[in-house]
């Protein structure tokens, strides 16, 4: 796997250089935002009326803090910054970090709407402010390249004839696969339950450390630009992690350490192994592979 997993982290970088849980719990609010928030913000302004507020006022914080302003403004910075110095500062709401353990998070859902949901569900695993953003960045390049795969491209990136036609990808393959680009980018690092990074996507992504904690919040990252629900499984224990989500609408998992997916339970719980959907199985569907696997006797 090391080999295979150099092979496909190597793909990549050259494109970009659930016990059963009830998933109505996790659509909570949509919002209109035209840019992914992480990246529109780390752009956003602080400055309003020649007067910068940097000191005293994140814009993404400010967004993910008040549930009132997503709805009202989306994901628009000059709003977010006139309300900030009109209204906010007055009422006493806070800009400068996150709040409160009921802290939401903003993601993707894969086209121009984010999705609130509550930090119990899935957090980041104490990433900072700019790991976010780098981890984002490399997770929504991963994400794209494997929808243009889906559609008639390759996972490279690069685009067929026209006369393509679109391949007949499930979403639980497309878990797998990101499950196995999860697994290589792990299997360059050390896994360790020590320092900080090693419980987030950024140490998988570009720290060089990974845990079963850390391999599912990178595999989630990418389920977030794909447009997957996800819930992290065994969420701040010492248990095996996973992805639980939904795929062609039925529950089903994502494993960022055994580089699978597959419906129903995962095998930890108690699912049959015959069901299990491997990357090695299903990755000649995205041109990594020139053949299909030969079915075993």
């Amino acid at each position: 796997m090391k080999n295979v997993g150099l092979k496909v982290v190597s793909a990549i970088l050259s494109v970009i250089i659930f016990t059963c849980i009830s998933f109505s719990e996790v659509a909570t609010l949509k919002i209109h935002a035209g840019d992914d928030p992480y990246t529109a913000f780390s752009k956003a302004t602080t400055v309003y009326n020649g007067v910068d507020y940097k000191a005293e006022y994140n814009p993404l914080y400010y967004y993910l803090n008040y549930g009132d302003l997503r709805a009202a403004y989306g994901a628009n910075p000059d709003k977010l910054i006139e309300h900030w110095v009109t209204f906010g500062k007055k009422e006493g709401r806070v800009a400068n970090r996150l709040i409160g353990d009921s802290t939401e998070f903003v993601v993707p859902t894969g086209d121009k709407d984010v999705i609130v949901i509550p930090k119990t569900k899935h957090d980041n695993g104490g990433m900072t402010y700019d790991q976010e953003i780098q981890a984002r960045n490399i997770a929504k390049q991963i994400a794209e390249a494997i929808e243009k795969a889906a559609d008639g491209g390759d996972s490279s990136g690069s685009s067929k004839s026209k006369s393509s036609k679109k391949k007949n990808i499930k979403d639980v393959e497309k878990v797998a696969y990101a499950a196995g680009i999860v697994k290589a980018y792990c299997d360059l690092g050390t896994y360790t339950t020590k320092g900080k990074m090693y419980r987030t996507a950024y140490g998988v992504f570009i720290g060089g450390e990974y845990s079963c904690a850390g391999a599912t919040r990178a595999l989630g990252l990418i389920l977030d630009y794909l447009g997957i629900s996800w819930v992290h499984k065994n969420i701040n224990t010492w248990e095996d992690q996973w992805c639980q989500v939904i795929v062609d609408g039925k529950e089903g998992y994502g494993d960022g350490i055994s580089a699978t997916a597959g419906y129903g339970k995962h095998p930890n719980e108690g699912g049959d192994v015959k069901d299990v959907v491997s990357y090695s199985k299903i990755r000649y569907k995205f041109d990594v592979a020139t053949e299909k696997p030969k079915k075993d006797k």
